[in-house]
C-alpha cells in the first residue's frame, strides 16, 4: 500500500529497524558472540544515526493526531518507544542474549503494528487536513 509523502521516509526507516532485528536474531540464533556483540554495536549506532530522530518524529505526530486516535494506540507507542530506546542504550544492563532477543522481537512487532494499524490510522486523520 503505497504511503502519504508525511509517513514514507518513516516507513523506509521501519524497513531498516526490520532488518536490523532480523540481523539481531540471526546472531543470536548462531550463539556466536562476537557476531551478537557486533550487532549490538550497529544498535547503538543505528539509534543515534536514526532511530532516535524517528521516535521523535513519530511522536509529534501522535501529538498532532492525538485527539482522533484511541489513546490506548497512542500509550502503546510511547510504551514501546521507551523500551525500544532503553534497549538501544549503552547503558543498558540486561545480558547480551536478553538484551537482543527483546530487541528484535520488540522492534519487529512495533514496527509492523505501526505499519499496519498507525499509520493507516494517521493517514485518515492528517488526510482530512490535507485535503
Amino acid at each position: 500500500m503505497p504511503r502519504s509523502d508525511f509517513l514514507l521516509p518513516l516507513s523506509r526507516e521501519h524497513h531498516s529497524a526490520l532488518v536490523l532485528a532480523r540481523a539481531a536474531r540471526k546472531a543470536l540464533d548462531t550463539n556466536d558472540q562476537l557476531a551478537c556483540l557486533e550487532v549490538l554495536e550497529k544498535i547503538e549506532t543505528y539509534w543515534h544515526a536514526v532511530m532516535a530522530v524517528h521516535f521523535d518524529k513519530e511522536e509529534q505526530l501522535l501529538q498532532q493526531a492525538s485527539i482522533m486516535l484511541h489513546s490506548d494506540d497512542v500509550a502503546r507507542i510511547h510504551f514501546e518507544h521507551e523500551q525500544l530506546r532503553i534497549l538501544a542504550d549503552k547503558s543498558c544492563s540486561l545480558d547480551l542474549p536478553v538484551r537482543l532477543g527483546k530487541f528484535a522481537d520488540l522492534m519487529a512487532a512495533h514496527v509492523r503494528y505501526e505499519e499496519r494499524v498507525l499509520f493507516p490510522l494517521l493517514e485518515r486523520c492528517f488526510d482530512k487536513f490535507l485535503k
